[in-house]
Parts: structure tokens; C-alpha cells; sequence
């Protein structure tokens, strides 16, 4: 997996990207110390992830210019609060995924082998919190290809499919039975015309990019 690094402080950057090294799985592509160069950078390398420490100046503008300049990097956001709000706003930025400042190196191998292989990695707060917001912009639902509207309960199932969880767990975290959640998750493949999780989380990412 190709990693691009944006960091502001130097020390931090070139340590992160020789931990990475070290790592099997990942290969370091190159490292900026702001969000032009680091756009440059990504645009330069077309790395797999891009990892944007938020202590950088402008860290959410990065991740805006990021998700315009190359769609097809997944940004995981590091160094992040543990609030609502901020990482809120590093998801609705673009970012797919996001470390917090007390997370360890093992959270964020987790983070960025998650995030390279497409998943969404979002805690379901804030994954509800998006939800609201998105079907706020929607008018309270979403037109499928088809024309068939999709209701803010299939939203929700749909997100939860695109942060991987599976239907138990789905069932678990929006309180209903296991029947319930294969009913709707019949109802959405039907609406969206596919037939399996992994188009629901493609499709889930373009409307997200697209609000």
C-alpha cells in the first residue's frame, strides 16, 4: 500500500514514515509539510492513502483541496481530538478515516490497512451525525437511480454497510431485528439496481463526495 504523509513538523514526518517502513504491508511514496505541496505530492505519487496530520495549518482545508485534486485517495486524518465536532468536520471533509492524538501505532495500522482497502472508518455517532445532516440536505431522502426514494432508516443501513459492519452488528446498533435489517438491505439493492455490500459502499462514497 502507497502512503503519501502531510505533515508541518519535519521530525514528526520523517519518524512516521520510517515507522511505516518498517512495516511490511506499506510503502512511504513521499512526505510534505503543507497542504499545496502535499497536494502536489499526491498528485505526483497517486499513493493508495494519504495520512494528514490535523496540526498542520489549514489540516480540514487539506483535506477539502485533497478530496477536489485527487478523489481517489483515501484520507485518514491523524491526530485528531476526540470530539464530535472536529471529527465531524475531518469526515465531511473528505477524510475516510481518522486517528485520534491518544491513538497508538497499532490504531493507526488498523486505520490505514482499513482505509486502503475501502473501508470507511467511522465510529456510529458520527456516522448517525452525518446521516441526519445528509438527509437534512436531501429533503429528507435520497433518489435512487431508479427514481425510488430511499428512506433515512435505508441511509442509515447503507452507512453502517460502508463502515463494514455486518447485519448482526447493523441489527445490534439501530435496535432492530436481524430479519428487519435483511429486509431493508433487500429493499436497497433493489432501489440502487446491485447486488452486492461492496456497490452499496461505492455508492454510499459518491454521494458523500458529491454533497
Amino acid at each position: 500500500m502507497r502512503i503519501v504523509i502531510i505533515a508541518a513538523v519535519r521530525l514528526y514526518r520523517e519518524g512516521l514514515a520510517d515507522v511505516l517502513h518498517d512495516i511490511g504491508s506499506f510503502a512511504v511514496a513521499g512526505t510534505a509539510d503543507s497542504g499545496p505541496a502535499g497536494v502536489a505530492c499526491v498528485l505526483r505519487h497517486r499513493p493508495d492513502v494519504v495520512l494528514v496530520d490535523t496540526a498542520t495549518p489549514g489540516g480540514t482545508d487539506i483535506l477539502l483541496a485533497l478530496r477536489a485534486a485527487a478523489p481517489l485517495a483515501r484520507a485518514v486524518a491523524l491526530g485528531v481530538r476526540e470530539s464530535g465536532d472536529e471529527i465531524l468536520a475531518c469526515v465531511e471533509a473528505g477524510a475516510v478515516g481518522y486517528v485520534p492524538r491518544e491513538g497508538s501505532l497499532d490504531d493507526l495500522v488498523r486505520t490505514l490497512e482499513r482505509a486502503g482497502r475501502g473501508e470507511a472508518v467511522c465510529p456510529p455517532p458520527i456516522l448517525t451525525e452525518l446521516l441526519r445532516r445528509v438527509s437534512e440536505l436531501a429533503g429528507g431522502a435520497f433518489t435512487a437511480g431508479g427514481g425510488e426514494q430511499l428512506t433515512s432508516r435505508e441511509l442509515q443501513v447503507i452507512r453502517l454497510i460502508e463502515n463494514g459492519l455486518t447485519n448482526k452488528e447493523i441489527a445490534d446498533h439501530l435496535d432492530m431485528a436481524l430479519s428487519t435489517v435483511k429486509n431493508h438491505i433487500h429493499n436497497i439493492f433493489e432501489k440502487l439496481g446491485i447486488r452486492r455490500r461492496a456497490e452499496v459502499a461505492a455508492w454510499a462514497r459518491r454521494q458523500r463526495s458529491s454533497v
